[in-house]
């Protein structure tokens, strides 16, 4: 299957669509910017509740010099037919899909992320490390252990919906006339209200759907919510396995990646490259996409950039 996407920023350029098939035989969109022959291959993963759209500043930017490609995970955007609750198995469902997709390729891949994104990557390279050159990582969700503990025993007790990432997303407002009255909602307010517009825009033009009523987000907010309440409370598995390079970029504040996971991250991996962001939340890619930027040019060989 294949389509065409525009480019919020540049709407000289477009984006393919295509597909893969995960384990459990959903489609889940995959979005490809101009490929070059003997360039690198970059694949980027979005956080939740957002898309590959989402990002389309950040990326339009990296396709001058790498393969681009993005997908929509299970759920959110284009994806959002294949987010079946009752068969959700919390973020190993999401770290089977990027397996799937990496089988799927004919060659190994440098693969980037933001969020849940980021993590995703990082499980992914640790269980199909022939399908890896490295990693690049923004604000990866890796709490410390008391946060951990805490996330585990709210599973165990089914209580992590009350969790307030999840909470808040559960009560997202749904619907809006037009994306326009989408953007001025969002704008200046919550979690956008560091964003420049054209992140803004980007997000709000592949991140709802048209209704009968105006516009609706793709991403559900029972399915954005559940994805909260399951979040990974012990990646350090997956960190301990990887074999590749890895550049991991956290924020100063409002930071899913402690300070104590970044320490224990370099001693782990004595070659891994941890560095703060100064003057950055969580949305970091949207707050400085020129430190995103910077990092995967410093990790992939330069001489490889252009064809």
């Amino acid at each position: 299957m294949s389509s065409v996407c525009p480019n919020p920023t540049d709407t000289s350029s477009e984006i393919e669509r295509g597909d893969f098939r995960a384990t459990d035989g959903r489609e889940i969109a995959l979005w490809k910017w101009p490929h070059t022959p003997g360039r690198p291959t970059l694949h980027w993963a979005h956080a939740t509740g957002y898309n590959a759209g989402t990002y389309t500043p950040l990326l339009h930017e990296l396709s001058a010099d790498y393969n681009v490609l993005a997908w929509d995970m299970r759920g959110h955007g284009a994806s959002a037919p294949a987010g079946d609750l009752s068969r959700f198995r919390g973020w190993q469902t999401y770290y089977d899909d990027l397996c799937a997709l990496l089988d799927s390729t004919e060659g190994p891949l440098w693969l980037a992320g933001h969020s849940i994104g980021a993590t995703a990557s990082i499980m992914a390279a640790a269980r199909r490390p022939d399908k890896v050159l490295g990693l690049i990582l923004a604000e990866p969700v890796i709490i410390d252990r008391w946060w951990g503990l805490q996330l585990m025993l709210a599973k165990l007790l089914r209580q992590s919906h009350r969790v307030s990432l999840a909470a808040g997303a559960a009560r997202r407002r749904q619907c809006f006339d037009s994306r326009a009255q989408a953007i001025e909602n969002y704008t200046g307010r919550g979690g956008f209200k560091t964003w420049p517009r054209r992140w803004l825009e980007a997000y709000v033009a592949h991140g709802f759907v048209d209704d009968v009523d105006g516009v609706r987000l793709a991403c559900s907010p029972a399915w954005e919510s559940s994805t909260f309440a399951h979040t990974d409370h012990n990646p350090w598995p997956g960190v301990r396995r990887l074999q590749c390079p890895v550049i991991a970029l956290g924020a100063d504040h409002a930071s899913t990646f402690s300070q104590a996971a970044r320490k224990r991250m370099r001693a782990l991996l004595s070659r891994a490259e941890v560095k703060n962001i100064p003057g950055t939340s969580h949305f970091l890619p949207m707050e400085r996409p020129d430190a995103v930027c910077d990092a995967i040019q410093r990790l992939i060989p330069p001489k490889s950039h252009r064809a």
